[in-house]
């Protein structure tokens, strides 16, 4: 008898963006594969992806009524309907409403509920309210999950205490893995770097310095601007890839900090291999990061790291990928100054990003980790 998953997502952008190796893997083993989020059948995209799709609504409070009552009841529907052996959670708000849903179901009705967590809601030096709620409701929903996997190392700590699940059923799952091909410069022509630094006016010998993260508050664009209006290297430039509520703020302060004409703001781009192999580094200084896509892509592309110890960030960037540093303006400045004035030591960090992620966070490497826990958990419900 074939085997059958059911993908949940809060919206169909995670599907895309991250879910379709797996997907496509577990068809191509034979598997059903269904998904599920807010607009999944709207999506060209998903088009041809998946078995079925289905549609829910949620709302942005886990808590609130409709969440709880009306899309819970749905899920119920299509799970009992879908008789699937696994239905595998992603992101806050839907991992919490189906694990809700899917809680009373026994015997053959009820699948093995799998939970990815891309990075807790609370983390260390989070201040204590939120810090003690998102942990209270990860506690709760833990209760309702057969296997919790997690993608760095504090989080793993964090879901072996957290309680309400065996500690034997918390995994580690180096995140949602990276296709190291695609990435690496070998794919992406020369013509290619040229047209991103020309597309952009960006020298051919600056040194350019590349962020891809959207213009959130957690993502800290504000300290990196600072900190590049002190670095010391007049040939070097700030790529700013994303969009988000706070470029036009990102924007002015370039602007103030006297700097606009060393920043790009590129917008969202699609092209992101190009522009990783026309970029020197990859900086990432966020506040908290689940296990950063946008770092292990540049590593695979063999570009150096410059990042704060953030959760997530030092899990991926190790030892020797990149330059780890504390969260101010002057010790990334410094990091910044040391990548753009030692090409030596830059294609020497960089080599090692290149390989520690081939070796650690490969799309194959991860898949096999999949592959590995779905066979145990289907062991574990006949």
């Amino acid at each position: 008898m074939g085997r059958s998953a059911l993908f949940v997502t809060t919206v169909p952008i995670t599907l895309e963006a991250f879910l379709l190796p797996f997907a496509r893997h577990f068809r191509a083993q034979g598997w059903r594969v269904d998904a599920l989020a807010n607009g999944a059948t709207s999506v060209e995209a998903l088009e041809g992806e998946f078995d079925r799709r289905f549609d829910v609504a949620w709302t942005r409070n886990p808590l609130s009524p409709s969440n709880l009552l009306g899309t819970a009841a749905r899920i119920r529907a299509i799970v009992a309907e879908g008789a699937y052996d696994i239905v595998h959670v992603h992101t806050p708000i839907a991992a919490f409403v189906t694990r809700f849903a899917l809680r009373n179901l026994r015997g053959t009705m009820r699948p093995v509920v799998v939970y990815t967590a891309h990075g807790f809601h609370f983390y260390h030096g989070q201040p204590a309210l939120p810090h003690a709620l998102y942990r209270t409701l990860e506690r709760i929903a833990a209760r309702w999950t057969d296997y919790l996997v997690t993608i760095n190392a504090e989080d793993y700590k964090a879901a072996r205490s957290l309680g309400g699940i065996d500690p034997a059923r918390v995994r580690a799952i180096p995140g949602i893995g990276v296709d190291v091909a695609r990435y690496g410069v070998a794919a992406v022509s020369a013509d290619e770097v040229a047209a991103v630094r020309t597309g952009l006016a960006i020298p051919e010998d600056a040194f350019l310095l590349t962020v891809i993260a959207e213009f959130a508050p957690v993502k800290r664009h504000r300290l990196l601007l600072e900190a590049f209006s002190a670095v010391h290297a007049p040939n070097a430039v700030l790529l700013l890839v994303g969009d988000g509520p706070l470029e036009a703020q990102a924007r002015e302060l370039a602007a103030v900090l006297g700097i606009g004409d060393r920043v790009r703001f590129a917008g969202y781009r699609r092209d992101i291999p190009a522009v990783l192999a026309a970029s020197d580094a990859l900086a990432l200084v966020s506040e908290r990061e689940g296990l950063p896509r946008s770092v292990l892509e540049a590593m695979a592309a063999g570009r150096p790291i410059i990042g704060t110890p953030t959760r997530g960030i030092t899990d991926a960037v190790g030892d020797d990928a990149g330059w780890i540093v504390p969260a101010t303006a002057a010790a990334l400045a410094s990091a910044i100054e040391a990548a753009a004035t030692n090409p030596a030591e830059r294609s020497r960090r960089g080599a090692a990003a290149r390989a520690r992620a081939v070796r650690e966070f490969s799309l194959d490497a991860v898949i096999a980790d999949y592959e590995e826990l779905y066979r145990e958990a289907i062991a574990s419900r006949v």
